[in-house]
């Protein structure tokens, strides 16, 4: 039965499933993984076409994966809007990562992340009202481009370190020419703009660890919060 599924309502931090569609006749390599078929899945209306099942599993936090075997491992992908809660997205910063352990996502699975990561002191995304102040690196008016050209800037570096602190992380990455970046977040910072809706600043996480936050998953995967 659907309700018995062992990987429903997982509750990692903001965290209910992480979720596969994927080809029947994948259903073996799966399972290798880790994952489990559900028939009925509550997240959609409808059910996969018959070539194709739904495969639940549980991520691994980051601590759990392990930072050294993310070490050396390069960028061939980036997005701020990974997730689902089912009819839209959370906005979580999502790292498409390449290593010996072959593919992977490395999330930052909070609301809006986009809006809590520093890249090179420079905040990745804010709500339009505030974009003169704060001129985010990807537009809102023009996310699109402004994506790609961040993607473009990320593509083939490889992450150096990661100091994971209580309330803060800091993703230290090398480019192709030996220059030295960052990718930082921190419970707060007035580097954050504030929201649109409220005017204010928000934390970017109200309860645990910077730790909880940050999940390694299969590339092909989706976070439901």
């Amino acid at each position: 039965m659907t309700s018995d599924h062992p990987f429903l309502n997982l509750n990692l931090g903001l965290i209910k499933e992480n979720y596969a569609v994927v080809k029947r006749t994948d259903k073996k390599l799966w399972e290798d993984r880790g994952f489990k078929q559900i028939h009925t899945y509550p997240i959609f209306g409808y059910l996969p076409n018959p070539l194709k099942i739904i495969m639940l599993g549980v991520p691994s936090m980051i601590e759990e994966f392990g930072i050294d075997e993310l070490k050396n491992s390069k960028i061939i992908d980036v997005t701020t809007i990974g997730g689902t809660y089912g009819m839209g997205g959370p906005g979580f910063f999502e790292l498409k990562l390449q290593g010996e352990y072959g593919i992977r996502l490395l999330t930052y699975c909070i609301w809006s992340a986009g809006e809590h990561i520093l890249y090179d002191g420079k905040v990745l995304e804010c709500h339009l009202n505030y974009s003169k102040k704060y001129k985010p690196i990807i537009s809102s008016d023009d996310y699109s481009n402004t994506l790609a050209a961040f993607r473009d800037t990320l593509s083939g570096m490889t992450i150096r370190d990661i100091v994971l602190l209580k309330e803060s992380i800091e993703i230290v990455l090398v480019d192709s020419n030996n220059e030295v970046h960052s990718i930082k977040s921190f419970i707060s910072s007035e580097k954050f703009p504030e929201q649109g809706g409220t005017q204010v600043k928000r934390k970017s996480f109200d309860t645990g660890e910077m730790k909880d936050y940050w999940f390694v998953t299969y590339d092909e995967t989706v976070l439901k919060v």
